[in-house]
């Protein structure tokens, strides 16, 4: 039997598969506590310029001497701003170490994602969790600013990493019809995770503290040890069959299935372990280099807006708190709403006209009167919306637009342009300190181009999927099939680093 027939033996979706499900999918909110974290533990709290004897609150202006030091007693919270005087001149080495730690999760989406493929998620997944764990406790009592950045860059690779295989273990273990499921799950607790860690930053002010309860879930990567199974998928992939079924009886037991043996087909195993296919191949006819650069793009601006969007929240008028939980928690609707939307006016549509929507609200903001303080507000956490459902869109558009053979590799390569994204808004946000709006001009303008771009990308609703590069450009790829079809095969995406083929 073929793999998708041995999981309908032991249970597409039985005991074993809600236990993993649920124990990776609740440290996604962890994961959102990591990649939030700079936005209350890099704060920037109330201070005043001491010079000799003279105390002015905040930054000196232009014409006047820079501060003898700078005197933070009073204010509600501490950060690392007030621990090391990231403050005044020295304000963007707060941002840059949002910075830095987006650039570790991006090498660790690279290294993981390759040592995932290579070696199993299994082991990964319990190592990386821990080592997140280490290294965010080792920052907690890092001695300088430099030393603070290094441990935070090697917190996010481990994060990097572990964000990877925490989606494709559940979405490996369960049935095709289920990893839609799976994908919904994972992203909604990962923005209860956003509203979460702004409740956590209310009521625990000091910024050591809140890095240390950050940093202890990651210890369930001892739970891990024992419950994970190799994904069978994995190992059918590597050739080792016997391996694969073993995994599979071991999740029929947990299932308390009926089955009594597996015997998986052996035939073009050893084609399907030695298949090659190539990055360039995204790029080898007119039509994958256009979806492929579009693709690039429109991720990177994704990316790029909602981190952006997310770590504003906390600099706009109103409670920093509330705003930050409220741009986590409005994600939930949007990713609802989003699935329905897919499904009756398409993927191309939905993606267009989400970003074109983030976009102009984004821009709305600039031109807002200044005299009503909640408008910024609420254009920003619209602006979120759109911009959330267009990642929730992106996913399953580009596993359906690009062919069997190239996709998880094409799918890793849009990632890494997201996570560049990731790298560049805390930058554009120290932009928008010094020239006021110019953060949300950048946001705007770059997320209604995208939208703009996205019109050019093929709609993928209700038409097969490709298997080859050659049927890319096929005419055959605009007949439409049968809606159960497409439901099989909208619930069949796959992580960028699922390798099945």
């Amino acid at each position: 039997m073929d793999i998708e027939d041995a999981f309908r033996q032991v249970g597409e979706y039985g005991p074993l598969q809600r236990r993993v499900l649920w124990t990776m999918a609740i440290p996604q909110a962890f994961v959102a506590w990591h990649h939030l974290h700079n936005v209350f533990v890099g704060a920037e709290p109330q201070f005043y310029c001491i010079r000799g004897t003279e105390r002015t609150k905040g930054c000196p202006k232009t014409d006047q001497p820079a501060c003898d030091r700078y005197d933070f007693t009073g204010t509600d919270f501490t950060s690392v701003a007030s621990e090391w005087n990231l403050v005044c001149s020295e304000s963007y080495k707060s941002d840059m170490i949002q910075s830095v730690y987006m650039a570790g999760l991006l090498f660790g989406n690279l290294i993981g994602g390759y040592i995932a493929d290579q070696y199993g998620r299994r082991h990964i997944s319990y190592v990386s969790i821990l080592l997140i764990t280490v290294f965010s406790l080792i920052a907690v009592d890092a001695s300088s600013y430099s030393h603070y950045l290094v441990w935070r860059f090697l917190a996010g690779g481990f994060t990097g990493a572990y964000g990877l295989v925490s989606f494709t273990i559940p979405t490996e273990l369960v049935g095709a019809k289920q990893r839609g499921f799976v994908n919904v799950i994972m992203t909604i607790v990962y923005a209860l995770g956003i509203g979460s860690f702004a409740l956590l930053a209310y009521f625990i002010r000091d910024w050591k503290q809140l890095s240390v309860l950050t940093a202890l879930p990651g210890l369930i990567g001892i739970y891990y040890y024992r419950i994970l199974p190799e994904s069978p998928r994995w190992l059918l992939t590597q050739g080792r069959i016997e391996e694969a079924e073993h995994a599979l009886m071991y999740i029929a037991t947990a299932n308390s299935s009926s089955v009594q043996t597996i015997r998986l087909q052996r035939s073009n195993v050893h084609q399907a372990k030695t298949k090659q296919s190539r990055l360039l191949d995204m790029v080898q006819n007119s039509t994958l280099r256009s979806i492929t650069l579009n693709n690039l793009y429109t991720w990177f601006v994704n990316s790029m807006v909602f981190y952006g969007l997310t770590m504003k929240a906390g600099d706009l008028n109103g409670d920093r708190y509330l705003n930050v939980a409220l741009a986590g928690v409005i994600e939930i609707p949007a990713d609802i709403v989003t699935l329905h939307m897919m499904d009756i006016y398409g993927r191309r549509f939905t993606y267009s006209w989400s970003m074109l929507f983030g976009g102009i609200f984004c821009v709305g903001i600039i031109i807002a009167p200044e005299s009503i303080s909640t408008i910024p507000i609420v254009l920003a956490l619209l602006g979120k919306v759109g911009i959330s459902m267009a990642m929730c869109v992106s996913w399953m558009h580009a596993a359906e637009m690009y062919p069997t053979n190239i996709r998880n590799k094409a799918l890793s390569v849009c990632n890494t342009s997201s996570r560049l994204g990731g790298v560049i808004s805390p930058m554009v946000l120290t932009l928008g300190r010094i020239h006021p709006n110019m953060d949300f001009a950048i946001f705007g303008l770059m997320a209604f181009f995208g939208g703009v771009l996205s019109r050019r990308l093929p709609e993928t609703l209700n038409r097969p999927m490709p298997e080859t590069v050659e049927d890319v450009s096929l005419p055959e790829r605009t007949r439409i099939i049968d809606l159960s079809q497409s439901k099989l095969m909208a619930g069949s995406f796959k992580n960028p680093h699922e390798d099945l083929e």
